[in-house]
């Protein structure tokens, strides 16, 4: 194995550690030496890593803010109006909010804890532009005319992450097709 993948792979481990041990307790009470015990390294080697615990916070809220990006925004320009882009945005952010529950609770822990920086911040609002570029492109083509281009995407944006908190909650594999087409009929007739 080569040192790279090697480095890659106790990284991972470590961010992995990080983010279960966070969203079982606090910040303050996660030790570098239990992230390191459980990532199965020394703790030595989380220093090669991350320069602190609030490094290693930070890296971790975007890698998950990337993670989650990358993965809404595939294959979004593939469909050819307003309404196909936002429906796969809104189904991507479901799917994976369902199948990744530690990461949003992380995520949603951290976004407001004064642990993460502002320059984390704002590269975090920057990833997620997808919602911003889809709205933009809207108002281009003429499918939305009329409201503010960024209070629409926000809106939008909120929106989605409320339905699909609540659709993670609630919805049985046998309901969520259903959750989703009417959380999604919701906000599209709310956009017309």
């Amino acid at each position: 194995m080569k040192i790279a993948e090697k480095q890659s792979e106790k990284r991972r481990a470590i961010l992995d550690a990080s983010l279960k041990l966070f969203c079982e307790s606090c910040f303050y009470d996660t030790s570098t030496a239990s992230i390191s015990q459980a990532a199965n390294v020394g703790t030595g080697t989380l220093f090669c890593y991350f320069d602190s615990k609030e490094h290693l916070v930070n890296e971790l809220y975007l890698e998950c803010k990337d993670e989650f990006a990358t993965y809404i925004e595939t294959g979004v320009w593939e469909h050819p109006t307003f309404k196909l882009q936002l429906k796969h945005i809104f189904e991507r952010t479901v799917s994976w909010y369902t199948g990744n529950p530690d990461k949003i609770k992380f995520m949603m822990q951290y976004c407001t804890s004064p642990l993460i920086t502002g320059l984390t911040r704002e590269k975090a609002v920057l990833r997620m532009s997808v919602v911003s570029d889809v709205v933009k492109k809207a108002f281009e083509t003429g499918e939305l005319t009329s409201g503010n281009r960024d209070l629409t995407a926000h809106a939008i944006s909120a929106y989605f992450h409320q339905m699909s908190m609540y659709i993670q909650e609630r919805a049985e594999a046998n309901t969520l097709k259903k959750y989703k087409d009417e959380a999604f009929a919701l906000i599209w007739k709310g956009l017309n």
